[in-house]
């Protein structure tokens, strides 16, 4: 597949000269362009508008090769394969990511509204400059383990997201990266972070109640001041709370909760924090959680099973809100999630 760069026409019709004879061109693009429609002969591609209008903007179309395997042209269904202005449709609902992608680039999935979840694979180190910005159904996503780089505005206005956990690779979150993620309640900031942008998580009031951003136009460097005060916070709020810090790791393991509860008492399994959350609450939201640690901790300490925090959830409530992979994989209905959950208790 390559990406084909559509300049800017005055005419109704556009004439390109396409690289190779005979390509197919996906029309999911024309959702974010006027309507058109288009031919192709040997290598010529003509485009002219059927609405009636005259010219358009700048604009992208995928082309493919005959002999390449081409995504459903009707499904919502979108394989994403890491290319240069490559963008997906407006409409999609699932995103399904080739195997050599490795950096996920600018603007990806901007403003696709009906993307609720999303699972990054493993390979991506890189998601640039505002690839999820506007994803206002995003509600779940996995980050990948080696993720190291946030681009600026990468998840601006993903007003349903409630959960992100970074893996400890992440090194760069860029300015405004999370800016007015307004359900944003699970976070928790690697300790091998380098560089923390400006105001990333402005607007995060769910998230940001012990420290809040300051806003002084006429004062640059007393923005940088407490820019860094909030930063600091998101760093250290649960360097107190070992076992809170544990089970917001993307490499939590039921030994891991064992060894911490053993080494700093089982009273730290029913701690709180500021939001009356116990570590069974962030578990819970932890895409990375897996049976194993759910039985560990509730066999460990089954009155956290009860507890209810600042917005009156459990973590039950939790763990059926967040698409964890192994009761999608069990195929899990709430029931016999219900069921399951309670057999782990003693």
């Amino acid at each position: 597949m390559i990406i084909i760069v559509i300049g800017g026409s005055r005419s109704s019709i556009k004439v390109v000269r396409l690289p190779h004879a005979n390509m197919i061109v996906d029309p999911r693009y024309y959702a974010r362009t006027d309507k058109c429609k288009f031919s192709v002969k040997g290598r010529t591609l003509t485009i002219t508008r059927i609405d009636g209008g005259r010219g358009w903007d700048e604009f992208f179309l995928r082309a493919y090769l005959p002999t390449e395997v081409i995504p459903d042209f009707t499904s919502t269904v979108y394989t994403y394969w890491g290319l240069e202005h490559e963008y997906a449709p407006d409409d999609v609902t699932k995103v399904i990511f080739h195997p050599s992608v490795n950096i996920i680039r600018e603007y990806a999935f901007q403003l696709c509204h009906f993307l609720v979840r999303i699972r990054i694979p493993d390979t991506v180190t890189e998601i640039e400059y505002g690839v999820f910005e506007g994803c206002d159904s995003l509600r779940y996503i996995l980050l990948p383990r080696n993720l190291e780089f946030i681009g600026a505005y990468a998840f601006r206005g993903c007003t349903s997201l409630e959960a992100v956990f970074l893996p400890p690779t992440v090194t760069h979150i860029g300015d405004w990266a999370f800016f007015d993620c307004t359900s944003l309640r699970f976070l928790h900031v690697p300790e091998a972070i380098e560089d923390i942008g400006i105001e990333v998580f402005q607007g995060c009031d769910r998230l940001l109640t012990t420290v809040n951003y300051k806003a002084d136009e006429d004062d640059d460097e007393q923005n940088t001041i407490n820019n860094d005060e909030v930063n600091e916070w998101l760093m250290q709020r649960h360097a107190h709370l070992h076992l809170h810090q544990a089970c917001s790791s993307t490499s939590i393991t039921s030994q891991r909760i064992q060894e911490r509860i053993d080494t700093h008492g089982i009273e730290r399994a029913i701690e709180v924090d500021e939001y009356q959350m116990t570590a069974l609450h962030t578990l819970c939201a932890n895409p990375r959680v897996t049976a194993d640690c759910i039985r560990t901790y509730l066999q460990l300490a089954p009155g956290a099973a009860e507890q209810e925090d600042s917005y009156g959830m459990t973590p039950f409530q939790y763990l059926c809100r967040n698409d964890v992979v192994f009761f999608l994989e069990e195929d899990r209905d709430f029931s016999s999630l219900m069921a399951w959950w309670y057999s782990c208790m003693p």
